[in-house]
């Protein structure tokens, strides 16, 4: 075992396996209820949140010292095989070995194969915009929080955003550089973003909290909100894929989705999307693994491959001011 292991199970974040817990008695020469009893801080399973009714499937993950199930839900990966039907009696090897990410990167599952291969770490990429994603941060009830705020000008706002909602305490880990803009319908002729919001265009938005959310409106300003305004989805696929549909002809998404659709994309500006990280939290084997994965030579061509999709900084750290 590391050094970092050893001190994560001293601190609470980290519960070990059964063959570890034996192992590390053993060399210590004491029993395993002296060293892991009732009053080692050894997490009780409790519910993260409610999940659909008649569907008790749910995976396991430890945070901040809880260990927590979490209803299964559609990801960013698609579907994970779930741990149980219901909280109790969790895999303590596969809960302690599971990294909780709320964001809306649609190309996370490149992600989750570095953090699996290369390091065993199980991946669960919860869908959320960049509001939800650092309120569940905020409630330790996520490892790490994905975002991508920016101003009306189009530059990241994502350090004042964290420091607004959460304080002091965090850091932020670069992902990626992507294009956003416009997924707009093969049927329309306007070129140019001007173009699109002076014609009556049925658009598809996003919800509240969310940076799309924040471009449309940004782009609208004063504007009377155009039809489709109040129809909301949850990702940027799903924009893409409503627009590709021809339910509505435009909405704000990222590049990659827009292509997948196989829709025009009009450019409004390249985000830095980043990731969220409690400074606690640096020193977990988890945390650890994810900085290593984005840094690497093999998931930063993953990304460079994607277009509209910038590696150059992946990896980067730096604390919140």
């Amino acid at each position: 075992m590391s050094r970092t292991e050893i001190s994560a199970i001293e601190t609470g974040r980290l519960v070990p396996s059964v063959a570890v817990a034996l192992r590390l008695a053993s060399a210590l020469g004491q029993s395993v209820e002296a060293i892991f009893g009732a009053d080692s801080g050894v997490p009780s399973v409790s519910w993260a949140w409610t999940g659909p009714a008649g569907d008790g499937r749910c995976w396991y993950a430890q945070v901040n010292r809880k260990l927590l199930a979490y209803p299964v839900e559609p990801t960013a990966a698609g579907s994970i095989p779930h741990d149980r039907t219901a909280p109790g009696g969790s895999d303590s090897q596969q809960s302690e070995r599971t990294l909780v990410i709320a964001g809306c990167d649609p190309t996370v599952g490149l992600l989750a194969h570095g953090l699996a291969q290369h390091h065993n770490i199980r991946l669960l990429p919860l869908l959320r915009s960049s509001g939800e994603a650092l309120d569940l941060l905020r409630r330790g009830l996520v490892h790490v929080a994905g975002l991508h705020l920016t101003d009306e000008s189009g530059r990241s706002v994502n350090d004042s955003s964290v420091r607004a909602k959460m304080g002091g305490g965090y850091r932020l880990v670069h992902q990626l550089r992507w294009d956003s803009g416009i997924a707009v319908s093969r049927g329309r002729k306007e070129r140019t973003v001007s173009a699109l919001l002076r014609a009556r265009v049925r658009w598809i938005n996003r919800e509240e909290g969310s940076a799309a959310r924040r471009a449309l409106d940004f782009l609208l300003a004063s504007r009377p909100r155009p039809s489709g305004y109040k129809h909301v989805v949850h990702d940027h696929r799903s924009v893409a894929a409503i627009v590709s549909s021809g339910w509505a002809e435009a909405g704000i998404c990222v590049k990659p989705a827009a292509a997948e659709a196989g829709v025009r994309f009009i450019p409004l500006h390249k985000e830095a999307y980043e990731l969220c990280v409690a400074d606690d939290n640096f020193g977990d084997p988890r945390i650890e693994a994810l900085v290593a994965t984005l840094q690497s030579a093999a998931f930063r061509q993953l990304i460079a491959d994607v277009p509209g999709y910038v590696s150059r900084d992946s990896g980067a750290v730096r604390r919140v001011a």
